[in-house]
């Protein structure tokens, strides 16, 4: 038996210099320690800029990395990154594609505020010889459409793959709730939630969104848990996988956090 840990992590970019207290070259040491704690194989990452990426490549030197396709068309860019412990993962294949109605275009999908782009890896498990695909996403924080069009597309790309046979671990920042029509449609392809597979809870202490202690959300309206917008899916057609533990991470030294989006992890069990 071998276990796999897997990280999801909208990070807040480096160049967002109204953050005040928590700009990046304030909380980045904390950010690190935050993702060395939880000791990850493997990871996928929203927002990552490139001051943000100078750092990990200086400090995260065990991780292996694959930007893909940029979400800006200018600098600092912005990359949904995957990072990979070359110990424990073997990067077999990999893409990327942007979300929308031409995925090898450089534009805007369904109306979305924003360039939204879908990465993707092969991997061997070094220790079992086992394979799997991940995929890192970021979707549209404005546009249900663009939200609804991009997941459909990761979908129909997974279901036209070879490699759709192996487990598949999809990571990102969604931008909806549990309750959303996106969640519901990974439901429909087979895909579990390894938050909830953990025996996990949706309620008030569940949000991943947290706007560097702000939430947007007011608790009092019980509300909370819509704004568990980060997740990690599973779908195991081969049952060869097992979810041991998720938790939502939520290392801080208020008023600094490691960024305005808790990480989440999720240890899972290879058979």
């Amino acid at each position: 038996m071998h276990t796999l840990r897997i990280m999801s992590f909208n990070i807040r970019g480096a160049h967002h210099q109204q953050d005040g207290l928590n700009i990046w070259e304030q909380r980045a040491l904390l950010n690190i320690e935050t993702i060395r704690s939880c000791d990850p194989d493997l990871i996928g990452f929203q927002e990552l800029q490139l001051e943000n990426l100078n750092m990990y490549q200086h400090h995260l030197t065990e991780y292996e990395s694959l930007l893909g396709l940029r979400a800006a068309d200018s600098e600092p860019y912005e990359y949904v990154a995957i990072f990979w412990k070359p110990a424990r993962l073997t990067l077999l294949k990999a893409g990327s594609f942007w979300l929308s109605e031409m995925p090898q275009t450089f534009a805007k999908g369904w109306d979305a505020a924003c360039i939204r782009v879908a990465n993707w890896a092969h991997f061997r498990v070094v220790e079992s010889e086992k394979e799997l695909l991940h995929y890192n996403t970021h979707l549209d924080h404005v546009s249900e459409r663009a939200r609804r069009g991009g997941v459909q597309l990761i979908l129909q790309r997974l279901t036209s793959m070879p490699e759709s046979r192996l487990p598949i671990v999809v990571t990102g920042d969604f931008n909806c709730s549990p309750n959303s029509f996106v969640y519901r449609l990974f439901q429909e392809h087979g895909f579990v939630d390894t938050y909830l597979a953990a025996g996990k809870s949706d309620n008030l202490n569940a949000p991943t969104f947290h706007d560097f202690g702000c939430s947007l959300v007011s608790k009092e309206e019980g509300k909370g848990w819509e704004q568990r917008i980060d997740w990690i899916l599973l779908r195991d057609k081969q049952e060869l996988l097992q979810v041991r533990l998720s938790e939502i991470v939520r290392d801080a030294k208020p008023p600094l956090y490691p960024s305005d989006h808790y990480p989440v992890i999720s240890e899972i069990l290879l058979e």
